[in-house]
């Protein structure tokens, strides 16, 4: 197969159905446009001639930054009369000889054949997982198939492994609606863990279903919109105020108790002291953790909990603990 020099313009980038082929997530060049502008082109694209049109199949970035450049002309490997699931699978093929696909990037993959193959998931689930390291199940498929539900900016998130498909797995039981509002508030400028992130859902789900609301509803809240408009909060700081918010509302007396708690420990963190409670203050152990810089500072930090038991201050955390009043 011999290289073309195919006219930039007649490669089509804009109708619909142009990145039938492309896996590439996202599609920016990055840095290959100054290599390219440093030392040209050293791989020719490839494309196919499908209804008297050309589409990109390999190097869709090598073919924006040369457009992006000024090029008019780009190398090319032309295919002709190939399927459509026969270049599909030379895509994918070139794609998983290189670098590892992001989690987008698979979910593309599996989207383009299960347009191609009629939404058949064990057919997905059978040929296509194993090549993409993905659990070879449907669950997994379904999964990432629902990536495209994301916004924009979420599958941004995915693909950097900002977020992971546990967190994606998560929103899927809830309307599209719902999705949006929990995506945006639980997973934007400040992503949460995924355990984080499965006790707010948890919370939120809770709350929605006990007051006959939609997810979406409770994230309109006043009380949930001041939160996100503090501009002298960062995003964790936002994220925390929600997780906090959500508890207290799905769990009123526990949260109760937790700043009881709190306010008893407070006198102790100047010392470097922290003290957690058993989750959900089930149990009667608590976690003492302790840092310092020198030895002078664990001296102060002992002599500070001995102070502590004079005052009674242990005697009441654990009365707290045992549902005793403080």
């Amino acid at each position: 197969m011999r290289i073309e020099n195919i006219a930039i313009a007649e490669i089509d980038l804009t109708l619909p159905g142009w990145d039938d082929f492309i896996f590439t997530y996202p599609l920016a060049p990055g840095p290959l446009l100054e290599s390219i502008r440093a030392v040209e082109l050293q791989q020719p694209i490839v494309v196919a001639e499908l209804d008297e049109q050309y589409k990109i199949v390999i190097g869709v970035r090598r073919l924006l930054a040369c457009k992006e450049l000024g090029w008019k002309k780009i190398p090319t490997l032309v295919r002709r009369n190939e399927t459509r699931e026969q270049l599909l699978w030379l895509s994918l093929q070139e794609k998983v000889g290189g670098r590892p696909l992001n989690a987008m990037e698979k979910s593309r993959v599996l989207q383009r054949f299960a347009i191609l193959w009629h939404g058949d998931l064990e057919r997905l689930q059978k040929e296509i997982c194993p090549l993409l390291d993905i659990p070879p199940t449907i669950e997994a498929v379904e999964t990432y198939l629902f990536f495209k539900e994301f916004p924009g900016p979420r599958q941004d998130d995915l693909a950097a492994g900002r977020l992971t498909p546990q967190h994606a797995e998560l929103l899927q039981p809830l309307p599209p609606e719902d999705r949006r509002a929990a995506a945006e508030k639980l997973f934007g400028d400040y992503p949460v863990s995924l355990p984080q992130a499965r006790e707010m859902m948890d919370n939120v789900s809770n709350l929605a279903a006990h007051e006959g609301v939609r997810v979406a509803e409770i994230f309109e809240r006043p009380a949930i919109k001041e939160i996100f408009v503090k501009e002298d909060w960062t995003p964790r700081q936002r994220a925390n105020q929600l997780r906090t918010y959500l508890q207290h509302e799905r769990f009123p007396r526990l949260s109760e108790t937790e700043e009881k708690f709190a306010r008893l420990a407070e006198p102790l963190a100047k010392h470097k002291i922290s003290i957690r409670p058993p989750r959900f203050f089930e149990g009667n152990e608590v976690t003492i953790s302790l840092r310092a810089g020198a030895a002078e500072e664990i001296s102060a930090a002992i002599a500070a909990m001995q102070d502590a038991a004079k005052r009674g201050l242990w005697k009441k955390m654990f009365a707290l603990m045992q549902g005793e009043a403080s």
